[in-house]
């Protein structure tokens, strides 16, 4: 009986380990650091100008934290802003996700050139020179489309900006000059959070509609097809010259890791339930399903008097909504239907989590598993010194 339990704990145990594999996207297999290795920083750059400039400027800047979409479950909601994702070819790149690497992405920037529609760094004492064709390979984005550089707007683009805002104010709100998150119409302020977190990444004013906000959400509204690989790499630069917060943490792991930079030595991030755009986003964005329609949530105070957010792992609930729900008034008891939505979230939710939970007891076991071998190896390796 009691080898039997074992065999089966042995068996669920090897299952979690190989389920986590298969989740886990592929990178470099780890190794135990020296601690001469950590703390030399000086690995990083192949010559001393370009320490000097990690050292003033990027050592102690802020990575964004990167955020990935639940797309099968969009895709599958009745919304249909994803639609519009789909159409631009970003359906991979949005739902990437893989640890990443804040020291090595710090370098990254640092050493970071656009020309000629070639990005290039130096990581690691690695060069990446990255090729228009090698976007596709990378990040699944084709280097093809409209090369929008905000504020120019090209002059065969019938762009018109009060029009194009216009067109995303929910009904009821048309005419009262509001520009807040909360008065758009639910798919295109869903379109708007992946605008923001995703495509072209921001610390703080989640919840202002910016003139290029309202313009990005037009073209892409109106099948304008984009350059996506110029426009990222034109919000990298603009983030790096103006020391702002660093984006695009995922993507720049696997330029890295395709390019052969070591990723072994440093430690990654990893990813929890604040990566996440999907299910437990809606519930915390105020935007709930009643009778198989989204909706905007009950009123909350305007979000323009809201005190704003540095702290971007807490962003989605400095979002509320001001306003009441679409055209129809809705009674002060909630909807059985609601009701019952809810609950349902939150059993996904758990079951989200209770999933998280398991990865990262997995995980956790290995590296302890890890350290014992080597542990074993270098006290074996003491024993035949003696012999």
């Amino acid at each position: 009986m009691t080898s039997s339990l074992s065999t089966k704990r042995q068996r669920s145990g090897k299952q979690r380990r190989e389920k986590a594999l298969a989740i886990e996207p592929a990178l470099p297999t780890r190794r135990l650091p020296s601690i001469e290795e950590v703390l030399n920083q000086t690995r990083f750059f192949g010559e001393h100008d370009h320490m000097i400039q990690y050292g003033k400027a990027f050592y102690k800047r802020k990575i964004l934290t990167p955020k990935i979409m639940n797309f099968p479950f969009f895709a599958q909601s009745g919304l249909y802003f994803h639609h519009h994702l789909q159409f631009q070819g970003l359906e991979e790149f949005v739902s990437m996700e893989c640890p990443y690497f804040e020291d090595l992405i710090r370098v990254f920037y640092s050493n970071l050139r656009v020309e000629n529609g070639y990005l290039y760094t130096e990581v690691n004492k690695t060069k990446i020179e990255m090729k228009p064709a090698d976007w596709f390979t990378i990040a699944h984005l084709k280097y093809q489309g409209q090369q929008l550089s905000f504020p120019t707007i090209p002059d065969d683009l019938p762009y018109n900006r009060d029009m194009a805002f216009s067109d995303m104010i929910r009904p009821e709100l048309q005419g009262q000059n509001v520009k807040t998150v909360g008065a758009m119409n639910v798919n295109d302020r869903l379109l708007h959070y992946v605008l923001v977190h995703i495509l072209s990444p921001r610390a703080t004013n989640f919840a202002k509609i910016m003139h290029e906000d309202t313009f990005m959400l037009w073209a892409m509204k109106n099948n304008i097809l984009i350059n996506w690989p110029h426009h990222i790499m034109q919000h990298m630069i603009k983030c790096k010259d103006n020391k702002m917060p660093l984006p695009y943490g995922i993507l720049i792991t696997q330029i890295m890791g395709y390019y052969g930079v070591d990723l072994t030595i440093d430690s990654s991030t990893v990813l929890g339930w604040t990566h996440y755009f999907g299910t437990r986003s809606l519930k915390k964005l105020n935007i709930v399903n009643v009778n198989g329609v989204w909706h905007h949530g009950g009123a909350n105070e305007d979000e323009e008097h809201q005190p704003e957010e540095e702290d971007i792992e807490h962003e989605e609930t400095s979002v509320p909504d001001h306003h009441v729900e679409d055209s129809k008034p809705q009674p002060l008891i909630q909807h059985d239907a609601q009701m019952l939505s809810q609950i349902w979230g939150g059993i996904q939710h758990l079951q989200e989590g209770l999933a998280n939970l398991n990865l990262t007891v997995t995980r956790g076991f290995d590296r302890v598993t890890e350290r014992i071998n080597s542990l074993e190896e270098r006290f074996d390796t003491f024993q035949d010194s003696f012999k």
